[in-house]
């Protein structure tokens, strides 16, 4: 079924955000949501703290960061359950981008004020994490995409910075990605900078001031997902 084949998702609808990594096939990083907006421009989803999800661990249940270098991307993984820990998040995607936008709360005690946007009340979801990744793609009950290490973290006053670097030369060392496809990140993860300072959206939205509806349930994972270890 194409994109274009499933009608969009209603506010409130609990769908499933998934990643694939193709180095470690029927592994999947899966996160249950509840839709907040779905339209041209856009899919919003929020991520409620308490959330099972699933994600990939070591053979041997170990955390993938216990991993060295390379490693952490080539060695044997297994199928794990966890619980997405802190507050809650809203995820924004775009039709076509290589990058999603993460809305983190910054605490009032170390939220920066920008004198040139107006002042209001904190905390607010205003820094953020720009996750680059594969544009999504949509199945019956939830999007699909694949991670590319790769990340930038921008803080509430619009400074930023690259992260895990390191993580995406260990990526090429261990064979996950190619010279090319890393330079395609790299020039993704330039894309999205030009973004980040022109402060295009959904950097300038509203959804820096989203609350949940305390209504929503607690999303769950597919009845048929299975696991090896669980933390």
């Amino acid at each position: 079924m194409s994109d274009s084949d499933i009608p969009r998702w209603r506010r409130g609808d609990q769908i499933h955000w998934t990643y694939v990594n193709p180095a470690h096939p029927g592994l999947l990083d899966q996160r249950p949501v509840t839709v907040i907006a779905d339209d041209d421009r856009h899919l919003a989803v929020w991520l409620e703290s308490g959330t099972p999800m699933l994600h990939h661990v070591l053979a041997d249940g170990r955390g993938i960061r216990e991993a060295d270098g390379p490693a952490r991307f080539g060695a044997p993984r297994a199928q794990g359950l966890k619980t997405w820990q802190g507050a809650g998040i809203v995820a924004v995607f775009q039709p076509g981008k290589d990058y999603s936008v993460w809305f983190f709360e910054t605490p009032a005690a170390s939220a920066p004020q920008n004198p040139s946007r107006p002042q209001v009340p904190l905390p607010r979801r205003d820094s953020f994490y720009v996750n680059l990744e594969t544009p999504f793609t949509r199945f019956e009950t939830g999007i699909l995409t694949s991670d590319h290490v790769l990340d930038i973290v921008v803080a509430a006053d619009g400074s930023y910075s690259l992260k895990d670097e390191d993580e995406l030369e260990f990526a090429l060392e261990a064979g996950m990605f190619s010279p090319e496809q890393v330079a395609r990140i790299r020039s993704a993860a330039d894309g999205a900078i030009a973004d980040i300072e022109a402060w295009t959206f959904p950097f300038d939205s509203a959804y820096t001031d989203f609350a949940p509806d305390p209504d929503w349930p607690l999303p769950s994972l597919p009845a048929e997902a299975t696991w090896t270890y669980e933390s």
